[in-house]
Formats: structure tokens, sequence, C-alpha cells
């Protein structure tokens, strides 16, 4: 694919996409929607990439939501959804959020598995400000951090925004780290997960992400029936305890 407004990396199992509009602070128009779209596509698909990194071009945004100007101007014409949940990804994302993270961006945010950000990343909604409803990245929000803190970035737009810092201190973010250090950080952490076994880091994310649905019962049926069909079916459940008796790595199925 022809990429525009993305750039697209595999390199040692790991899959990198960067938003790559710095001088519109990586906005995202309907172009950029069908990038990712595509982008997701290959990351749930390639048996070659075992885990992914989100980030943005730049050190200002990683990414300013929806281009409003471009809306104003033409409207939405394409409502692919862009985030990794939207396209049935259950390999491990990491967002590496190398600055601001508006609106839209929300999405990337809430729907990774991990976030890692640069001290002076934060978060900001603007859909109140716009006259847009802010519903769908509360969805995952609300699963991952306090209402009120959801609240104040809806009802206090810009003057709500949440830092990196208050971030960590609310669950929401996994690290704060100097900017200089994040791509790296990212990497170090995609890099370790692509040792364990693609198959059971799969069906254990999706069995996470699948009990958000229901309540604490349904849910431990859920996760018990992953659990079950993982150990009943494939290879590496048998292999990882022997490898670990005999003190050796584990030789993973990579399906």
């Amino acid at each position: 694919m022809d990429l525009k407004r993305i750039l697209f990396d595999v390199s040692d199992h790991v899959a990198t996409i960067t938003l790559n509009r710095p001088e519109r602070l990586n906005a995202t128009d309907d172009l950029a929607r069908t990038e990712l779209a595509w982008a997701w596509g290959q990351v749930r698909d390639n048996p070659d990439i075992r885990a992914a990194i989100i980030t943005g071009a730049g050190d200002r945004a990683f990414c300013a939501g929806q281009d409003i100007r471009a809306t104003a101007e033409g409207g939405i014409r394409n409502k692919v959804p862009g985030s990794r949940l939207h396209h049935n990804v259950w390999k491990p994302v990491i967002c590496a959020l190398n600055g601001m993270a508006v609106g839209g961006a929300l999405h990337q945010v809430a729907d990774a598995d991990l976030i890692i950000a640069a001290e002076h990343a934060e978060l900001i909604d603007t859909h109140l400000q716009v006259g847009n409803v802010f519903a769908l990245e509360p969805a995952v929000l609300l699963r991952r951090m306090p209402l009120s803190m959801v609240m104040q970035l809806a009802l206090l737009t810009k003057q709500g925004r949440i830092s990196a810092q208050r971030g960590y201190e609310i669950g929401l973010i996994n690290e704060v780290v100097p900017a200089d250090r994040l791509q790296e950080r990212a990497r170090e952490i995609a890099l370790a997960i692509t040792k364990l076994s693609p198959a059971t880091v799969q069906a254990s994310i999706k069995a996470m992400w699948t009990s958000l649905d229901v309540g604490l019962h349904a849910a431990h049926d859920v996760a018990y029936r992953y659990v079950l069909q993982h150990q009943m079916t494939h290879p590496d459940y048998r292999e990882g305890m022997i490898a670990f008796a005999e003190k050796r790595e584990p030789r993973w199925v990579v399906e």
C-alpha cells in the first residue's frame, strides 16, 4: 500500500505504526483512517508480527484527533474505525505516547494493552468544545480510569487535560519516561513480549478484553473457556512447562 499518512515498519517480529502528519499534529482524516485500518489488518494477519507499537511523528503530538479542518470542509466520508479493538487485533499493542493525545486519539491510547508516555505527554478532549458527543472513547476509558477523571476530560475540555504523570498515578499509563528514551523503552518491552508464546499471549489478551463485556461470574466463565481451550488444543501449553523443567528456551509454535 502506498502510505501517505502513516509509516509502517516490521522488524524482529515487532510492527511499528507511526502517525505521520507532524505538520498537522498527526491529526487523522479519511485517508489516515483507511491506512490505519490496513495497518491493523497487517498486524492481525501476518504471523511474523508478534507485537505492535503505535506512536506519532515528532515530539509535540501523538495525535490531535480528527482533522477538524478537513471535516469542516468536506465532512467525514470514511467511517472506518482506526483502533486495534475495532479490527479484532489480539496481538499485544503498546502505545508510545510521544506528545499530546487529543479527542479521537484517545481511542488509540485506551485500546492499547500497555501505555508508555514521554514526560511531557498529556491527554486532552475537545469533543464538547466542537459540538461532538464524547461517548465512544469513554466506553473503554471508563474501564481503565475513574469516572471522575473521564468527566474532567469531557466537561473541562482543554482545562481538564491530564498529564502523563497524573495518568500514571491513576493507573492508566504504565510508565513515564524521558522523551528521548520513549521509543527505545517501547521497543524493549515489545521485544521482550515477542519471546513469549504468540498463541498464549493472544489468547490471554483476548480473554482479558472479552471479560470486560460481562459481569464477574460470567467473566470467570469466559476466562476459563479460553484457558481450557488453550490447554487442550495448543502444543505451547505443554512445551512451556517442558522447556522450564529442562532449563532451555521454549520452541513456540508460530501460526
